[in-house]
């Protein structure tokens, strides 16, 4: 493994885990503006 990989993995699932993030925080707040 190259320090390269591994930077690109690291930010691979940084952005896969910050997606997450943001579509679950969008579901919440829509959720709450319907209630």
């Amino acid at each position: 493994m190259s320090v390269g990989a591994i930077i690109m993995m690291i930010i691979g699932c940084a952005g896969l885990w910050g997606g997450c993030a943001v579509s679950v925080a969008i579901a919440i707040k829509s959720s709450k503006k319907n209630t």
